[in-house]
């Protein structure tokens, strides 16, 4: 096997919370992931020597910036590889938008390198590889749904949430992430997540309603940095989708819900007034 293709799945967060400030800089977090079907496609080509990295998208970096590239160097040193990898993203996930788009490519490269170059590393090992790139790739290794601590890296798999319908709006302007966690240390963020609550109703199957206080602490930073994360989400309760938040540092806001609003969906999708916003329906996405 000389080339692997690999799908890599977008996410959401549920709800996220955050304890405090770590020693290290970073943040002790508490947070629900979810996997949803909007993907990247990643295929992997054995070279003779090196990275290559090529895309559709002409705003990613190709090189050491590039998580992927990061996740190719960290296989190569960890197992002294002595072949080459080229690879391809085929990128529609957005960018900087709280979806763990670079995460989520990350971790497929390590998945596929794996597989590709039979290198038969266990899932102890991956993570280890997976948490020196970043917070988000140990949970992008497996997805599904998550209760993710610390760093966002110790994770643990919940009852898979049953499937609900996705609506994805992210403005055009793009956040930092670092910029949006300094920026949440300087604001007193009275809010209080019922944490245990909400895992339960997932455990439970249980009908997800905003009014259970599921929240993303980090939502009121970000709508600082970018008002339109407010008239997106403004827009979309006022068309009737209650569960609507913001995942991750943003600014992408989503909203889940049942089948009945399907077609209103799909009418809000065509009638969009904002041309620059990207905007999407998809679902959520489990693997077992």
């Amino acid at each position: 096997m000389n080339e692997l293709t690999v799908n890599a799945y977008a996410k959401i967060n549920l709800f996220l919370d955050i304890k405090n400030r770590r020693e290290d800089g970073y943040h002790n977090l508490e947070m629900v992931m979810q996997s949803i079907a909007l993907h990247d496609t990643i295929t992997l080509y054995k070279i003779e020597k090196g990275i290559e990295i090529e895309t559709n998208h002409k705003k990613l970096p190709t090189g050491e910036d590039n998580l992927a590239y990061k996740a190719a160097q960290e296989i190569i040193k960890k197992v002294n590889l002595d072949e080459g990898v080229k690879i391809f993203i085929d990128k529609k996930i957005p960018i900087a938008a709280g979806l763990a788009g670079g995460s989520t490519d990350a971790a497929s490269v390590i998945k596929g390198m794996n597989k590709l170059f039979d290198l038969n590393l266990d899932q102890e090992e991956l993570h280890s590889i997976a948490f020196k790139i970043g917070s988000d790739v140990p949970f992008c290794l497996e997805g599904g749904t998550a209760f993710a601590t610390k760093r966002g890296e110790k994770l643990r798999y919940l009852t898979p949430l049953k499937k609900h319908n996705v609506l994805l709006i992210k403005p055009p302007e793009m956040v930092s992430t670092k910029k949006v966690y300094t920026l949440y240390d300087e604001y007193n963020i009275d809010r209080i997540i019922p944490v245990k609550k909400l895992i339960q109703i997932i455990e439970n199957n249980e009908n997800m309603r905003i009014e259970d206080g599921w929240f993303n602490v980090l939502e009121p930073v970000t709508k600082k940095l970018v008002s339109d994360v407010e008239v997106i989400k403004e827009k979309l309760i006022n068309q009737g989708f209650k569960f609507t938040m913001m995942t991750g540092s943003g600014p992408t806001v989503f909203s889940i819900f049942e089948n009945e609003d399907i077609n209103l969906a799909k009418n809000l999708i065509k009638n969009w007034p904002r041309a620059n916003d990207f905007i999407i329906l998809t679902e959520t996405k489990n693997f077992n």
